[in-house]
């Protein structure tokens, strides 16, 4: 029993290794930036995960990356970010028309790219969905030659592109939240000072569906404005819109 014990532990093993070792070739198909974020995640699992998302993202990846901070400060001297905010300013005045005594929060702060490393590392919904990768993953390089090529490493990023996850992951990978480039805002809702609603998926069914706030705040959106599109869907986030 122990000599079969010892046997899976090194077949995992070895299917870790053949995992990571494919990982690290399509990863040289990124460019710099990109392979410096896959750096910073330390769980090989997560790893692949965020990796499976930037190269389903393709020839788009560089313009959906994340801003610099130089990049945020010369966006929050832009017009275009007075009109966010006027936009925001209207929903948040038309929310407190339709539901008095009840106050609306809209997070404008620009996600950082090492803020989205940080919740990426530590979800543990992305951890779930990152495991569920992992051993998709097994069984998949478990076909492909020990060592890769070009041609094995080109099928192993297709089985990645074409993956569903299971759960979907609550977040963007690092450096893809529409939050990173201020597309998307989260609201909260309030009353006296105090969030009734907030941004948590464990929280949706609670606090939003049945009270009425998932309803509430998107007819207060779409009667304030014509440029935030939502909530989010999938995963199921009631308080997330984007701006078009």
């Amino acid at each position: 029993m122990f000599l079969v014990i010892l046997m899976l532990i090194a077949s995992v093993a070895l299917a870790d290794a053949r995992t990571e070792q494919y990982a690290a070739v399509l990863a040289q198909r990124l460019e710099q930036n990109q392979r410096d974020t896959l750096a910073r995640i330390p769980s090989p699992d997560r790893r692949l995960l965020a990796l499976r998302a930037y190269l389903r993202a393709g020839k788009n990846l560089r313009d959906r990356w994340s801003w610099t901070d130089a990049q945020i400060r010369s966006y929050e001297q832009s017009a275009e970010y007075q009109e966010l905010l006027a936009d925001i300013a209207a929903i948040v005045k038309e929310f407190g028309r339709r539901n008095p005594g009840y106050t609306l929060y809209a997070n404008t702060q620009v996600r950082s790219l090492d803020v989205q490393i940080e919740r990426w590392n530590w979800n543990p919904r992305v951890g779930t969905t990152a495991k569920n990768l992992e051993r998709d993953a097994q069984i998949a390089i478990a076909k492909l030659p020990p060592q890769p090529t070009d041609a094995s490493a080109t099928r192993f990023e297709a089985f990645l592109k074409s993956w569903s996850p299971s759960p979907t992951s609550p977040l963007a990978a690092p450096g893809l939240s529409l939050h990173g480039q201020s597309r998307a805002i989260d609201f909260q809702i309030m009353k006296g000072g105090k969030i009734v609603a907030a941004t948590e998926v464990n929280a949706v069914a609670r606090q939003w569906d049945a009270p009425g706030w998932t309803l509430k705040l998107k007819e207060a959106v779409t009667a304030a404005s014509k440029r935030f599109k939502g909530p989010l869907p999938a995963p199921n986030e009631p308080w997330h819109y984007e701006y078009k």
